[in-house]
């Protein structure tokens, strides 16, 4: 006989009725429940009968990609940076800046392996970056829609159209949700935007002529992390529950989501800089733990030189989680959490309410013109 079996089991309520003796006559919703500013009661506690009957999608393995941003600024420089995060354990290169000619992307990738490693370009200019270089492994791409969060300029997307109808292995479209979380909104409104961000992808590059599955295939989503530990978990995973349910509406059933997680630094110090190694360390757990595909922690010191220390730091914070905790080795460690299953689902619900206000109002654009998003 199994030890389990010996017990009877004890319902969420009968839990709840031996707590409320032990609070001898305190309320048990002032005493103990916890009223999130994201608009979610946390109970003091949860059991199985707070599982939800629909389980999140889930990634082959959680390992990720550990990405490290480069600016450039001449190409020489970026370059060597690049190699430097490569040599310090870094397996994504994410070119952030303009290439005009052939000898600059020369310059930019040497000694740089682009058949092993995954390299990134994000740049306005996709058209002129893609035909300098013949990627078969990372991303050229740009935040067109995003971009109209800052200025007025007509979108067009043909290019957009074009380069992602002519490519079948790397990602073409970013859905850039950072912006998102460091205006201020609850992760509802986070995910809710960002997702509606995404399908007014699907919907402008289908008037195009694409598959919705062929730009689903082609897209990336990017999210910030931030310290607020199991709602950062609950998350990313919300996001893939949400956004699955979105595919099956475009008829689209084979493509997973593909997330890239950035440590947020609004909440760094710049007294004590070296706490924002922990807040780093926090935050790139959460993003694990969620199920990012690929993760990139930003430096904990803005001081320029120290900018090498800062990013090895930053790497080696990964490796740490890596290496030495096993986070790569354990596939969706927090299946069958009673509290992070419970606040995963009470997120999608809250954005999905606020992702069918926003198709309501005409989706993404109309709703940014109206203020809806980021009023």
């Amino acid at each position: 006989m199994g030890l389990f079996t010996a017990f009877d089991k004890v319902s969420h309520e009968d839990w709840r009725k031996k707590i409320e003796v032990d609070l001898k006559g305190k309320n048990f919703e002032d005493t103990l429940v916890w009223k999130s500013e994201q608009g979610i009661d946390v109970q003091p506690f949860y059991n199985s009968s707070n599982l939800p009957t629909n389980n999140t999608p889930l990634k082959v393995n959680n390992n990720w990609s550990i990405r490290e941003n480069v600016f450039i600024t001449t190409y020489d420089k970026a370059n060597k940076k690049a190699l430097l995060a490569l040599k310090g354990g870094a397996d994504s290169i994410c070119f952030i800046g303009e290439i005009s000619s052939k000898d600059e992307m020369d310059m930019l990738l040497k000694d740089i392996q682009i058949d092993i490693i995954d390299v990134n370009f994000y740049s306005v200019n996709i058209k002129q970056i893609a035909s300098l270089i013949d990627l078969k492994k990372g991303s050229i791409s740009y935040d067109f829609l995003g971009d109209s969060l800052f200025n007025s300029q007509p979108i067009n997307l043909d290019e957009l159209a074009e380069l992602t109808a002519s490519n079948e292995d790397i990602n073409t479209i970013t859905v850039n949700g950072e912006g998102y979380h460091t205006a201020n909104t609850t992760i509802a409104q986070e995910l809710a935007f960002t997702l509606a961000h995404g399908v007014e992808y699907l919907n402008k590059l289908t008037d195009k002529g694409l598959t919705a599955n062929k730009i689903a295939n082609n897209m990336q989503f990017t999210f910030a992390t931030g310290t607020n530990y199991f709602f950062e978990i609950a998350k990313i995973r919300a996001a893939r529950i949400l956004w699955q349910s979105i595919l099956t509406e475009f008829k689209v059933e084979t493509v997973s989501m593909n997330i890239h997680t950035v440590t947020s630094s609004v909440d760094f110090s710049e007294e004590n800089v070296a706490n924002n190694i922990l807040r780093n360390t926090t935050k790139a757990m959460s993003a694990i733990i969620g199920g990012c595909d690929s993760l990139t922690i930003l430096a904990h010191d803005n001081n320029k030189e120290k900018a090498d220390f800062a990013n090895r730091i930053a790497r080696n914070v990964q490796h740490l989680l890596k290496e030495e905790s096993f986070f790569d080795k354990v596939n969706n460690p927090a299946d069958g959490s009673y509290y992070i299953e419970n606040i995963t689902h009470e997120i999608v619900n809250q954005a999905w309410e606020i992702f069918q206000e926003i198709e309501a109002k005409g989706g993404y654009l109309a709703a940014l013109k109206s203020n809806f998003i980021l009023s």
